[in-house]
């Protein structure tokens, strides 16, 4: 089906349900939900179809029963000058959804976390503090000729990474896309995406994941030209891991692509800093970038207006009037878990799926109709979708694009970032 519009499908538009953002796609707007109907994935077209739905019955709800907007926007500021040390997650937003909540957990005094935040401070934090050189979504497609996947397939992550910058249809400078050489370390990864178009399979060094920081060491250690023990160093002959090391340096651009979430949580820090090391070696002698791939759940679009704004990453406390960056400290599940927290305010309206911790303090949910919960919280209070059925803006995994989302349908529910500024407002009315 082709891409063109009609009277009830809107062409070329923005998908905010992964880091990817492709902005192709082809979306009918004529059935009770939204249908992707060109240029989509299995996603897209279920993420459209499910938070695309207009809910004339979502209402607000104050401990299960119904209330008007303003009731509940009032409860939850209640709830917040009631509190000592609020804690705000969630935070899949588009960049004006953060800016509410940004101005909802200043004026509270809040903490403030994303749900993907465990390994992106991580990650953050080996970048902080040794430097690295990461490359974008259309470097990959014009210029990488080796593209070596680090625990990843991708596809997981980013569905139609292949299809957009690998398995193209030409480049600007020459680079037979079929030609690309596609790496994949690790096992249990989905690597029939890496095939090429002509059928080529992929190079495949199948180990235990949990394994990846001797894979990436070895890697350093031949890239450096360092002696390697043993013939076959995590069950792979030492020649294959050589010969990688020598493609690595002979390629004109090489990639490595990695996500944080792919790794073992206690492992975010090592890996990235080897991977770091492997980027640094052979810029030496020829071209190689990092791709992590991020910005799922609109984590970049959060942290992007975080850093704006305070010039600080999130797990930031607002509780002293200044914001205090601190990741160890300020995560929110630790907080949660500790009893410091006594009050949680969890605003996402891009993910439905992952449901707000039960924690035992009162909570506020400010989220899609179709939330998914665990418990009922004290207030939920129903938004629209950005992208969907209000204009907003998405930052991209490379975040070197920010792409316009926009309005498909009317919603009578408010946006996100409306209703954390409406509760800010009442806020300070009760405190006052």
């Amino acid at each position: 089906m082709t891409n063109e519009a009609t009277p009830t499908v809107v062409a070329e538009v923005a998908c905010p349900l992964c880091g990817h953002a492709c902005d192709d796609l082809g979306v009918d707007t004529a059935g009770a939900a939204l249908a992707v109907v060109a240029n989509g994935c299995e996603r897209a077209r279920q993420g459209f179809a499910r938070l695309g739905v207009i809910s004339p019955a979502a209402t607000p709800r104050i401990d299960g029963r119904q209330a008007s907007l303003d009731e509940a926007c009032a409860e939850a500021a209640r709830i917040l000058a009631a509190s000592a040390q609020p804690v705000f997650g969630g935070m899949a937003l588009d960049v004006g959804g953060a800016r509410g909540a940004m101005e909802l957990a200043d004026a509270a005094g809040g903490v403030i976390d994303h749900m993907n935040n465990e390994f992106g401070w991580r990650a953050s934090r080996v970048v902080q503090d040794g430097g690295g050189i990461n490359t974008t979504l259309a470097e990959v497609k014009n210029r990488a000729d080796l593209i070596v996947l680090v625990g990843t397939d991708a596809v997981s992550a980013q569905p139609r990474f292949f299809e957009r910058c690998v398995w193209v249809q030409e480049t600007m400078f020459d680079l037979q896309p079929a030609s690309r050489r596609i790496v994949y370390l690790g096992a249990g990864l989905d690597t029939a995406p890496g095939h090429s178009p002509d059928g080529r399979a992929p190079d495949v060094f199948e180990f235990d994941l949990n394994r990846m920081p001797e894979a990436l060491s070895l890697l350093n250690a031949l890239l450096a030209r360092q002696p390697v023990a043993g013939e076959a160093p995590l069950g792979i002959a030492l020649a294959r891991w050589q010969e990688l090391a020598e493609a690595l340096r002979a390629a004109k651009y090489s990639v490595i692509v990695w996500a944080a979430p792919a790794f073992e949580l206690s492992q975010v820090d090592l890996n990235v800093s080897a991977i770091v090391g492997i980027v640094r070696k052979l810029n030496t002698t020829t071209r190689c970038n990092s791709l992590p791939l991020a910005g799922n759940d609109g984590d970049l679009s959060m942290g992007a207006v975080h850093i704006w704004q305070t010039g600080f990453p999130m797990r930031t406390s607002y509780a002293s009037g200044t914001p205090q960056f601190d990741p160890v400290h300020n995560g929110i599940d630790r907080l949660l878990a500790t009893g410091e927290a006594d009050a949680l305010v969890w605003i996402s309206s891009l993910n439905d799926r992952v449901a707000p911790p039960a924690c035992g303090v009162p909570t506020v949910v400010i989220a899609p109709p179709s939330q998914q919960l665990d418990a009922e919280p004290r207030v939920f209070i129903p938004v629209a979708t950005p992208g969907m059925h209000h204009s907003g803006h998405f930052v991209r995994t490379d975040k070197v694009v920010t792409l316009p989302l926009r309005a498909l349908r009317a919603s009578s529910l408010p946006a996100a970032g409306q209703v954390a500024a409406m509760i800010a407002a009442r806020l300070g009315e009760v405190k006052a």
